[in-house]
């Protein structure tokens, strides 16, 4: 048994395979019309549709965002509103509406602290619908958010669940559900923003999803599950109901919300097609300025046959800026392109596009996500998309907001891959604020890297999940923050699909209750110390408590969160891994309601 553990933690660990740096060898900083293909229908700029929006308003809409004006900009807004057509939900009775499924104060599911990884989700996770089935987010608040979409779920056909962490993963809670007896769930994309800037239990949970009474999804509507962190105001919202003989598929979504607290943004991007499959009218964008409530909308008109859009915000502060959308164009049977389609965020249908990558015959670039860093206005624009080239992970990343492209770099190896995922982080300072990853078709690893927008991704990390996933839904992957060090995390739903595994760098090897009578709160000292890289900290906890356990650097300042949660009595251990910091003297501190305590511990490498 000892040597099967063994085997596990060294098959867990193995993040050896440092990847070849060999990104963008011979096409570098490409305009972004270089891969124009002649069969492609142009769109005339020169023709394009007057706003409705009164010149008077744009301005005055500008005004409010150069000078981060949140009451100005909601008062601004909800005027544009009025010129903009309105979003008609279906008729009342005429559908089944979806049940929310409150979670308040639910335990934490249970986490494997085995050399493997943490179990977030147990059952079934849909896929019929195509491959965006999971989404995970760092919010604002520290914690890390994560939307799965349910299957075979007693008493109902759709199900999508919110879950958080409050720990780095550590441990997971399940907040809300929405669930549908009648309704087929599909694709899901998920926002997560604050409504108050200092106040971290304002944030809110934003998931978009399209939903139908049929496994073929037609007539496929988009809804809205909407709730507090903890769960509270929770609603479930259908918004969107296409045109006669029409459905929307793969929606995406973002927000503004990086700026901006009450005056928030959400825009969808939705791709709207005829129930048979074989019309595709456009990319449908709806937009919501009442934190998801109500929506305008438009039909962009692409003039091309482009799948699975990806959405992304871009603050430019102009008061028009803009939402990039990644697309695959499909130029012919054989042939197909990734193009990124930019529209205003006030709802037009006149766009421009950015023509990135140039395949030659039988090659095809498939299933794009985009992302564009969050920053200020005036720092210069990143973006980066990821997708397959052939079924080989490759990237692509514009530092000048898309007016040149580095393009096809390699994401990984050359093993085949179905789908790729990437995010960033607004904080540049200590780099490594981009991430991406993708996992191989025969479902046996997952690869991630993070790195930097302005050339190599950095080094690829060869990671070998610790149970097999499914090669038929995307990874999800984000950057978690510890004050300013940040670490890559991941989720993959496994092979099936079956369940939702999570791991990030710098994850504690576990909480273990190793008893569960104490008759006083106590912080005992770590084991052994001074200790490398790994020491045992062990507390005691006398009734049940909100648990707070934090490390320090020799300055004071917080360098990582190691308990965050509500515990019953007892006594707890602990493995803290210290391998990504330096030598050095650390301070680890207790806090609850009626107790705190902090101790010294000394790291030698």
């Amino acid at each position: 048994m000892k040597k099967i553990h063994f085997f596990l933690m060294v098959l867990f660990f193995s993040y050896s395979t440092v990847i070849s740096q060999s990104d963008f060898t011979d096409k570098t900083q490409k305009p972004n019309d270089w891969g124009r293909k002649p069969s492609e229908k142009m769109y005339n700029n020169g023709a394009q549709e007057k706003s409705k929006i009164p010149d008077y308003l744009i301005e005055q809409y500008k005004n409010a965002k150069l000078n981060r004006d949140d009451s100005e900009k909601l008062r601004v807004g909800k005027e544009i509103q009025k010129y903009l057509e309105p979003s008609v939900p279906a008729p009342e009775g005429s559908y089944e509406p979806s049940t929310i499924i409150s979670h308040i104060n639910k335990p934490p599911f249970n986490p494997d602290w085995n050399p493997t990884d943490v179990t977030v989700y147990t059952g079934d996770v849909a896929y019929t619908s195509g491959f965006r089935q999971l989404d995970m987010k760092y919010g604002d608040d520290g914690w890390l958010y994560l939307a799965v979409n349910r299957r075979n779920v007693a008493g109902s056909t759709g199900a999508i669940s919110i879950y958080r962490s409050s720990n780095g993963g550590l441990t997971w809670v399940l907040v809300t559900t929405a669930t549908n007896s009648s309704a087929y769930f599909g694709n899901l994309s998920m926002i997560v923003d604050k409504r108050h800037a200092t106040l971290d239990d304002s944030v809110r949970i934003t998931v978009f999803y399209s939903r139908s009474g049929t496994t073929s999804f037609n007539d496929a509507s988009i809804e809205v599950l909407s709730c507090r962190r903890n769960g509270t105001a929770a609603y479930a919202l259908n918004f969107g109901s296409p045109p006669a003989g029409h459905k929307y598929e793969y929606p995406s979504a973002c927000s503004d919300g990086r700026y901006y607290t009450t005056a928030t943004y959400m825009h969808i991007i939705a791709r709207e097609i005829s129930n048979d499959g074989n019309t595709y009218y456009g990319l449908r964008h709806f937009l919501s300025t009442d934190w998801g409530l109500t929506y305008t909308n438009v039909l962009i008109n692409t003039f091309n046959n482009d799948w699975y859009p990806s959405a992304a915000y871009c603050e430019k502060g102009t008061g028009n800026d803009s939402i990039y959308i990644a697309v695959e164009r499909r130029i012919s049977a054989t042939v197909y392109e990734v193009r990124a389609i930019i529209t205003c965020e006030w709802l037009t249908t006149n766009h421009f596009v950015y023509y990135i990558t140039s395949a030659p015959a039988d090659t095809k670039y498939e299933k794009p996500c985009i992302n564009v860093q969050q920053q200020q206005a005036s720092v210069p624009r990143r973006v980066m998309i990821t997708c397959t080239k052939n079924n080989i992970a490759r990237y692509h990343i514009s530092t000048n907001g898309g007016s040149s492209w580095m393009v096809d770099g390699a994401l990984g190896t050359n093993g085949l891959v179905d789908f790729t995922w990437c995010n960033s982080d607004s904080l540049t300072a200590g780099d490594g604020y981009a991430i991406a990853c993708f996992v191989d078709q025969n479902g046996d690893s997952i690869t991630v890297r993070r790195g930097n927008m302005t050339g190599s991704l950095g080094t690829a990390l060869y990671k070998r999940n610790g149970y097999p996933s499914t090669g038929s839904l995307a990874p999800v992957c984000a950057i978690y923050k510890a004050g300013t060090t940040k670490y890559s995390a991941f989720a993959y739903a496994g092979l099936g699909p079956v369940n939702v595994y999570f791991n990030q760098e710098h994850l504690p090897t576990g909480i273990t209750p190793i008893s569960t009578v104490a008759d006083k709160f106590e912080l005992l000292q770590n084991y052994p110390n001074p200790f490398n890289p790994t020491t045992n900290i062990k507390y005691q906890i006398a009734k049940q408590s909100f648990v707070i356990l934090k490390v320090y650097d020799i300055r004071g300042k917080e360098i990582v969160t190691i308990v965050s949660e509500n515990q019953t009595p007892g006594m707890y251990s602990l493995n803290w891994d210290a391998s990504q910091f330096q030598s050095g003297v650390y301070f680890y501190k207790l806090k609850t309601e009626d107790y705190t305590e902090t101790k010294k511990m000394v790291l030698i490498k």
